[in-house]
């Protein structure tokens, strides 16, 4: 073990560069920029410039090793996570042809039509969909729209392997990234090489696979000097951000719950076997713990609707003004239900559907008090993770123990709150970069420590009981139901 883990984490909202010690797993210095994304007219089609992307990585690395007061002789590795579903195609020289976020939805027709072919192949192999997500229908995308450059596509890989190629020069892949691209069996972590075959594509398209925190390769010399630490470092692909910081909030155990609520809030339950879900509403991932998967019900896009709703309150809205403002309203007879769009995703088919601020009518008649629409927000959220673990019970039977709350709303006292009461269950407010902790926990430790490196983060976290206002909430949510199921019948039918 050593001394230190640099943690880059290319996660929905950003890149974010984390020291972490590993003595305590504290996290000693943070650094972090926004992307910048093309977006193309249709609004759809989103991708990156793979210049500007790797500067903004080596910029955040050198920032948290500059600002850190650590001797660089002291930083051993360096761990890389990433968002679900960004992807990257390369051309036989190894150039990047494409790379972008998870947010690119360009292929939703593509992905459709595989879907209406081949969803159930899709879902028993990968556990995911819709294939609109998923690496192949972006194939397919450029293919039909960009012929000349889909010739061109050699191999195709997930963002945290381009990332760590960027810094090593070497191209490995792990079975959990590969599952998450819709390229691997979710069982094996092995390539699906009969759904590639379906889907027209090859498995030479993929690249060979390292077990995952094993070093994929050393530093190279540019970034190395840009970083402003050794050449030859190790450098490891920890996993996809969700089941990396499910680890890094202590959920380790078969039943244990984990809230990742950043830009969106995946919900997992931990299970000793790959459980598909009937009605496919649900994700199947492999832990991060060897011999572990999770199954994962998610919301939706809750922290980016957090944020959206505070600079509507205005621009010096901040994140610790917001929270007192949710904490100080009242809550009896609490008048307005926020539908803002974050609810139980039936992710075969997430769709669209109406949603807004329910409030009593002449509006002019009590006025919007900005506290009861602070508390709505986050009463949609926690009313949305309710409805995900409700889904999550049906397909894996009841969840045990503390529910573990990471990314930027664990930082909210009264969020943890809410949901712990909604839930009927302690919530355990862990710290908010769960994801850069599980990947320096994954870079330092072999993995038949990293179950234990769970049980001592668990042992750190914030303990939140539910309040004594269960049967009110209760209520509240009830009546959030049936508003949404009004609204999803009026947007039926307009």
């Amino acid at each position: 073990m050593g001394k230190h883990v640099l943690a880059l984490d290319l996660g929905s909202s950003g890149v974010r560069a984390v020291l972490v010690a590993v003595d305590r797993w504290r996290v000693v210095s943070v650094a972090e920029r926004g992307y910048r994304v093309m977006r193309a007219q249709d609004g759809l089609a989103q991708r990156f410039s793979a210049n500007d992307l790797r500067s903004r990585m080596l910029d955040c690395l050198a920032r948290a090793v500059g600002g850190s007061g650590v001797p660089t002789t002291d930083i051993n590795a360096i761990s890389v996570t990433a968002q679900r579903g960004g992807t990257a195609f390369l051309d036989d020289q190894g150039q990047t042809l494409y790379v972008g976020p998870n947010r690119d939805v360009r292929a939703v027709f593509e992905g459709a039509a595989i879907d209406d072919r081949l969803a159930a192949e899709v879902y028993a192999t990968t556990g995911h969909l819709p294939s609109a997500f998923l690496a192949p229908a972006k194939v397919h995308w450029w293919r039909e729209h960009q012929p000349r450059i889909a010739r061109r596509i050699a191999t195709v890989v997930s963002l945290g392997a381009w990332a760590v190629r960027e810094l090593t020069g070497e191209l490995r892949e792990t079975g959990s990234t590969l599952v998450e691209l819709g390229l691997g069996d979710v069982g094996s972590g092995e390539p699906a090489s009969a759904l590639l075959g379906s889907l027209d594509m090859s498995p030479d398209q993929v690249p060979s696979l390292v077990e995952t925190g094993t070093p994929t390769g050393a530093l190279a010399k540019a970034p190395a000097g840009a970083i402003g630490i050794a050449v030859g470092m190790s450098v490891a692909l920890a996993g996809p951000d969700a089941q990396v910081a499910a680890l890094g909030a202590g959920c380790v155990g078969v039943g244990e719950d984990a809230v990742m609520a950043g830009w969106s809030a995946p919900v997992q339950r931990v299970t000793a076997q790959p459980l598909h879900d009937v009605k496919r509403r649900t994700w199947v991932v492999r832990g991060a713990v060897p011999g572990q998967w999770a199954s994962e019900a998610n919301p939706g896009d809750t922290g980016g609707t957090l944020d959206m709703v505070r600079r509507l309150l205005g621009s010096r809205m901040t994140v610790e003004r917001f929270d007192r403002l949710a904490a100080d309203a009242p809550e009896a007879d609490v008048p307005f239900v926020a539908l803002w769009g974050p609810r139980a995703l039936d992710m075969s088919n997430p769709g669209l559907s109406l949603g807004g601020l329910i409030t009593g009518s002449p509006v002019t008649y009590g006025g919007i008090d900005a506290r009861q629409v602070a508390r709505a927000t986050l009463e949609n959220i926690a009313f949305a993770i309710h409805e995900c673990a409700g889904v999550l019970d049906e397909v894996c039977g009841q969840g045990t123990g503390p529910v573990a709350l990471t990314g930027g709303m664990a930082n909210s006292a009264a969020f943890g709150s809410l949901l712990a009461t909604m839930l009927g269950r302690p919530v355990r407010r862990q710290d908010v970069h769960g994801a850069a902790i599980g990947a320096a926990v994954m870079a330092a430790l072999a993995p038949r420590g990293w179950a234990s490196a769970g049980l001592e983060l668990a042992k750190r976290g914030v303990l939140v009981e539910p309040g004594d206002s269960g049967l009110e909430m209760g209520e509240r949510y009830e009546r959030w139901l049936t508003l949404r199921r009004g609204l999803d019948a009026l947007a039926d039918e307009v």
